[in-house]
């Protein structure tokens, strides 16, 4: 391992047994200026997000925000206090709401909502990871021990992270603002990402400060551990970063003597995630993978020519780092370059995995945001440098510690040298004077490159501020907050009239004019604002539902401008219209809302579509209006016409295999693998002469077993006629009557293994993505239950909850143990700060 010396930071002296020395006043003004750098970094980056607006009581809207309202509000109504996750009807025929989305956020909201507005609390949860960053990058600097002042001007390098903006071609402009970590990517609903990355900072700065097993300091084990979970339950992607960055700090703070702590601390913010991560882990088959394509040319993505003024100072910071041999430099380095390593080597987990387990885009900012804070470390190197140059020019040359012996003498009476009482008063008066010089030269520099730092990131703020206030005025601004773009009487009469209508799910037309209304997913809120009565067949939450690809296969049928979210997938148009009402059916939807005069013409002459209400439209701008039909025989239980056929030998496959299609040339475009289920789901779903017989992944051992690739084709058994009557449905209860039993029937609501069933064998997972039961009494009930993954979690769990106990006693342990050490006990060397040591010079 390389050597490496740190500055010792001066309230270390504090903490060291006998040692009451008062902090001296050039150290405490230097302290005080790094904190209010700090807190102007974090006053700069609130103001832009409009903190007037925050408090307003109004619906946040723009982007995914407009659409992550309605998860809090159903984890608070729903949910809590004894589920993290559970069952919703809301989105995708039903899904596990909060199972596949991060928990810790919400719960903030949730616990804010106590005391305050629920939409107060919301904006001001999207607005705190922006506001923390920079703190959370100082507290890294001080953990790591960066020499002073790069703590502070860590924080200046994080506010220009977030202000990030490049300038490449469009689709780089657009995929860098939903990647994550940036206003822009908060601001358009990555806000559970910025709040990862200032707890993932946080966790590497008192993790790095508990590993230090050569220190006079108080250990603290329970924080960090604390700081992983909160992280992994932000953001499971932060999650990453958080892990092997805390990783290389370990290996650089003697890995063998420091291992049972980070073992410790590993262990316990592992088992404190436990109740929701190992239920998400044991249950990501029964996802939909969105296949985004990943970014290629990396190294283009890495270096942008828009980030010129870093590469120098980052060159500064590793220049000093090698000729002061400083540990933080190489932390920061380290950390940097497995950043780099981990972005550019994501996709080769295609080669292991077959697919890579998140979109490899989202590893890029942690490489952004580490070149700033390293950029930021050679800013410090300067600042230093200034201040020596200060003092140089002001008292010349500073002399040596060991003043030269008199003529005559030598080494061996050299004790006998001693100073006297004016001549050592004489010598801490120029040490003080040297110090005060150096320290008001610090603070200058830092003052100096802080106001640059902001004025060019005010210079190229963009748009920021804009949409702070487009989405904090919420779907309420409209005019009256001097936002014409929005239509909040439009927007409200149609929830109005969904909220009138009887309970069911409904289909909307896609289209781009609904961002009129505050975000183009505005209509995902409607069991938002219908209090559950209206469901939406669409929501933001793609990957948590096995329905999301057949509703987007149904609505490229539907919609004249469909968005064929699901990549790979053998989508139809609009020229289908006729079949998309069949699948209308087919998925129970109720209600159909048509904005277009295309769709609307459509919907007019197709009889399983009775019109049932109007929305005006009220802002003469697109969507112009609104009609809404109701879909006949599109009930949520229905009885099956043909027994369904249980396919055997389920298995990944490219989509062109599944759809029995030739294979076609190397690098033809939208060729992807199928996961086992949508191999055998989406053929079928996209086979109209299939539809009216269900294929199940097992049933009785009656039922008739074939291939998967040829089970659609199998011979059709008729089913006895069967009544389904009383179909009653809550968010985790759906019971119903049948008129015989033995005959199977079909539940239109999302296939999860929690569903249990009582009165009726099964629940066997049917295509597209529901269940089918087999009544063995008239009376037939499902329960979403807990299942024996979610015992365990809860009770690994509660486990870590007596780790962190544990933690607690063993840190004071330590810290009583090395209080006790008469070695570590000794009277501290003394410290010359913000002096470099007299190794150092």
């Amino acid at each position: 391992m390389v050597a490496t010396r740190d500055v010792v930071d001066a309230p270390e002296l504090d903490d060291a047994p006998g040692s009451a020395q008062p902090r001296p006043w050039y150290d405490t003004l230097e302290f005080w200026a790094s904190l209010t750098v700090v807190a102007v970094c974090c006053a700069y980056v609130l103001s832009q997000l409009r903190p007037g607006l925050l408090l307003l009581d109004t619906t946040a809207a723009g982007g995914d925000t407009g659409a992550h309202v309605w998860f809090p509000a159903f984890l608070r109504d729903h949910l809590l206090p004894w589920r993290l996750t559970g069952w919703s009807p809301d989105y995708y025929a039903g899904f596990p709401a909060g199972q596949f989305y991060f928990p810790f956020p919400a719960l903030l909201i949730v616990t804010l909502d106590l005391v305050m507005p629920y939409n107060v609390a919301f904006k001001l949860v999207t607005a705190l990871g922006p506001v923390a960053l920079p703190a959370a990058a100082y507290v890294f600097g001080r953990g790591i021990r960066a020499p002073r002042p790069a703590p502070a001007l860590f924080a200046v390098g994080a506010t220009g992270f977030l202000f990030f903006k490049d300038g490449g071609d469009a689709t780089m402009r657009f995929d860098h603002h939903i990647m994550g970590g940036t206003l822009t990517s908060t601001l358009a609903g990555e806000y559970s990402f910025t709040i990862a990355l200032a707890l993932a900072l946080c966790f590497l700065g008192t993790l790095a400060r508990a590993l230090e097993v050569e220190r006079r300091s108080r250990v603290n084990l329970w924080l960090p551990a604390l700081l992983l979970a909160a992280t992994a339950m932000s953001h499971l992607v932060v999650a990453v970063f958080a892990v092997y960055a805390g990783a290389v700090l370990w290996l650089l703070r003697h890995p063998l003597r420091s291992f049972t702590r980070a073992a410790a601390v590993a262990v316990v913010g592992g088992l404190l995630t436990a109740v929701w991560l190992l239920p998400l882990a044991t249950s990501l088959g029964l996802t939909t993978d969105m296949r985004y394509e990943p970014i290629h040319h990396q190294f283009d993505w890495m270096f942008l020519s828009e980030m010129w003024f870093l590469y120098p100072l980052a060159a500064v910071a590793i220049g000093g780092g090698i000729a002061y041999r400083r540990r933080a430099t190489l932390d920061v380095v380290a950390i940097l370059v497995a950043a780099g390593l981990v972005f550019r080597g994501w996709e080769l987990l295609r080669d292991v995995l077959g697919k890579a387990p998140a979109w490899n885009l989202r590893l890029l900012p942690f490489w952004y945001l580490m070149l700033y804070l390293l950029a930021a470390l050679g800013a410090a190197e300067l600042a230093r440098w200034a201040g020596v140059l200060a003092s140089w020019l002001v008292y010349g040359p500073e002399p040596l510690d060991d003043p030269p012996l008199p003529a005559g003498e030598d080494a061996v009476t050299q004790d006998a040298v001693t100073e006297s009482p004016v001549e050592e008063r004489t010598r801490r008066g120029d040490d003080r004077s040297r110090a005060a010089v150096r320290v008001v030269a610090i603070v200058a520099t830092v003052a100096l490159f802080g106001t640059v730092a902001l004025v060019r990131v005010h210079a190229t703020r963009g748009y920021q501020p804009y949409w702070a206030k487009y989405n904090y005025t919420g779907y309420e601004g409209g005019e009256a907050a001097n936002f014409t773009l929005k239509s909040w009487p439009e927007y409200h009469a149609f929830m109005d009239t969904a909220a009138a209508l009887p309970p069911g799910r409904m289909f909307w037309e896609g289209n781009s004019g609904i961002s009129t209304y505050g975000t183009p997913l505005a209509l995902m809120l409607l069991p938002y604002w219908t209090d559950g009565r209206i469901t939406s067949m669409e929501g933001l939450y793609y990957e948590a539902a096995g329905t999301t690809g057949y509703h987007f296969l149904a609505a490229a049928t539907l919609t004249p401008q469909p968005s064929n979210a699901v990549r790979g997938l053998p989508y139809r148009s609009f020229a289908d219209f006729d079949l998309g009402v069949q699948y209308l059916q087919l998925l129970g939807v109720r209600y159909y809302a048509a904005t277009t005069p295309e769709a609307n013409a459509k919907a007019a002459a197709n009889p399983a579509l009775h019109q049932v209400a109007t929305v005006p439209d009220i802002d003469n701008a697109p969507p112009n209006g609104w009609t809404i039909y109701e879909v006949s025989d599109s009930e949520t239980v229905a009885p099956l016409s043909y027994e369904p056929v249980v396919a055997t030998d389920l298995h990944e496959a490219p989509n062109w295999e599944c759809e029995g299609r030739p294979e076609p040339p190397p690098d033809t475009v939208g060729v992807t693998d199928l996961g086992p289920w949508e191999c055998l789901g989406v053929p079928w779903f996209n086979d109209p002469a299939a539809l009216d017989r269900p294929l199940t992944d097992d049933g009785p051992a009656s039922w008739k077993r074939a291939p998967m690739l040829e089970a659609r084709n199998a011979t059709k058994k008729p089913l006895p006629t069967v009544d389904v009557t009383n179909i009653h449905t809550t968010d985790e209860k759906i019971s119903f009557d049948v008129s015989r039993t033995g005959v199977p029937v079909m539940v239109k609501t999302s296939y999860y293994p929690n569903w249990q069933v009582s009165g009726a064998d099964g629940p066997y997972r049917a295509t597209p993505n529901f269940m089918v039961v087999v009544p063995t009494s008239r009376h037939v009930e499902l329960a979403y239950g807990t299942t024996s993954v979610e015992w365990a979690g809860r009770i690994l769990t509660l486990v870590g909850v007596v780790g962190v106990g544990f933690l607690v006693w063993w840190g004071r342990r330590l810290s009583r143990r090395r209080r006790g050490d008469p070695v570590r006990s000794r009277t501290p060397r003394r410290v010359r700060f913000p002096l470099r040591s007299a190794q150092e010079r």
